[in-house]
């Protein structure tokens, strides 16, 4: 997969800026920091369908960016303007159709490889390296390595998926959980502060009750109208995907196989009805409730008068303090609980990500070579799924990093039959020195002259790349008020 052009223009301006790739090794180069480098590389990524977020002050809803690129012998064009993505001419609806139209444009049907590939080959200057084998990536996407190895052994199956279930659901308790323990050693501390300052009679108890009731059915019912949205989205991706296997069943030796579509598919269109109803039910009363909040608050403010309006922490306190007491101990309880069943449940998806998967050993083998060559402690363990990074100091992290990245790009392009691009954001580490950083470029160099690489950076690095394609960036790229004026040899 390589990236041939590139064009950038704002909504306002006449004329775009171009910049053009070469075939192997890119550069995009500057010889001090904020003039451009980074908001270029995520722009590319942006026209690639990810989430990733713009720089300040540049806003990418304010452009429209064209991007070319070929692989698998196949030439495409990208467009991509606001939360429109259009590819070769078909266009998706972001991020609704983020999955689908990443799976067109990288040819790729795995989901769980699809929700890691970003985190696979591009390195961000704030979290990428750092970024071992799970965690954010940048913006709202992640990275997980059991996931990766999934993907790659292509396990679909339903034992996996309801475990990460499972554990997700348990990660949104935990987080519950951290909140209401705050809140409870929180009210401790108040107490005492609550029961002799605040005279909370002033208030107007009822009003505050009902308040607390309305808006906590506010809460259930968004929660459940977000839920049956997701139900609904996923109901009609299951039916565009079914429609776009072509697949036929047969209905008897005398009659030809029929084609399975929305339309055929027993009681599809009546739970399709079913869900709209029940949505549009739930809007009501949502509705319903927002006009009896707003006329609540509207109550409470006129009872309330400037003589004794009172400050508005005190206002929050008094608040906090209407709530029933929580018991730290218990929610500590119950917070161990989940955690202990979290824990469980990552170790037995661990174990079932490692059976019978070879992709994991090739990852051993690959990481193992690279930490030789890095020079890493001949006695130093190299756990792929571990969680300790406490341990490891910057440099070795650095290189860790890096190294598990070249294993993961190797296993990716094998899994996908072709080599993906490689985005590096500022490789130079503050604990790393020079010749490291060579000595890593060297490695791309040699062993991924068929990929693609993207580099940005404050150093060329000509002692390794003598052929590279420099794209010099002097901060006017996404500058809208010479983009009329712009010419592409400026670079």
């Amino acid at each position: 997969m390589r990236i041939t052009r590139f064009t950038v223009q704002h909504i306002e301006a006449f004329n775009p800026k171009i910049i053009t790739f070469g075939h192997q090794v890119n550069i995009i180069f500057s010889k001090i920091n904020s003039t451009g480098k980074t908001t270029l590389m995520r722009a590319i990524l942006y026209t690639l369908g990810f989430p990733v977020p713009s720089t300040k002050p540049i806003s990418f809803e304010d452009y429209e960016f064209n991007l070319e690129l070929s692989h698998t012998n196949s030439l495409f064009h990208v467009n991509r303007k606001g939360q429109v993505l259009t590819v070769n001419g078909q266009e998706f609806d972001l991020p609704i159709n983020q999955r689908e139209s990443q799976m067109f444009l990288f040819n790729i049907g795995n989901a769980e490889v699809l929700y890691n590939l970003l985190g696979t080959f591009y390195f961000d200057q704030e979290n990428g390296w750092t970024l071992l084998n799970r965690g954010q990536v940048i913006g709202g996407v992640r990275f997980n390595v059991e996931s990766f190895f999934r993907g790659l052994k292509g396990d679909e199956s339903s034992e996996s998926y309801e475990i990460v279930a499972k554990i997700n659901a348990l990660s949104k308790k935990i987080a519950q959980y951290k909140l209401i323990l705050n809140v409870a050693e929180y009210q401790a501390t108040l107490q005492k502060d609550v029961e002799q300052k605040l005279d909370f009679q002033t208030y107007h108890q009822s009003l505050d009750t009902t308040l607390l009731e309305r808006q906590a059915r506010l809460q259930k019912l968004e929660g459940e109208i977000s839920k049956l949205t997701d139900v609904m989205n996923n109901s009609k991706r299951f039916g565009d995907y079914i429609e776009t296997k072509n697949v036929f069943v047969n209905i008897g030796d005398d009659k030809p196989p029929m084609r399975v579509t929305k339309d055929n598919l027993h009681y599809y269109n009546e739970v399709e009805e079913i869900n709209s109803t029940r949505k549009s039910i739930l809007l009501a009363e949502r509705n319903s409730l927002k006009n009896e909040i707003a006329e609540i608050e509207a109550s409470q403010d006129k009872q309330i008068t400037l003589d004794n309006l009172s400050r508005p922490e005190d206002e929050m306190i008094s608040r906090l303090a209407c709530i029933q007491k929580i018991s730290s101990v218990e929610v500590k309880k119950m917070l161990y609980m989940y955690q202990k069943e979290k824990q469980n449940l990552s170790k037995a998806l661990v174990g079932k990500t490692m059976e019978n998967n070879p992709w994991i050993s090739d990852a051993y083998k690959i990481i193992r070579n690279y930490a030789n060559e890095l020079g890493m402690p001949a006695d130093y363990k190299i756990k792929i799924f571990t969680r300790d990074k406490k341990a490891k100091s910057g440099a070795i992290l650095h290189k860790l990093v890096f190294i598990y990245k070249l294993a993961f790009i190797k296993l990716l392009s094998k899994k996908l039959g072709y080599p993906v691009p490689i985005f590096c954001d500022s490789p130079s580490g503050r604990e790393v020195i020079r010749e490291t950083i060579s000595a890593m470029i060297s490695i791309l160099k040699r062993d991924f002259s068929e990929h693609q690489i993207i580099i940005s950076s404050i150093h060329k690095f000509d002692d390794v790349y003598s052929d590279a394609n420099i794209i010099e960036v002097d901060g006017t790229i996404f500058d809208e008020q010479n983009l009329s004026d712009f010419y592409p040899e400026h670079l």
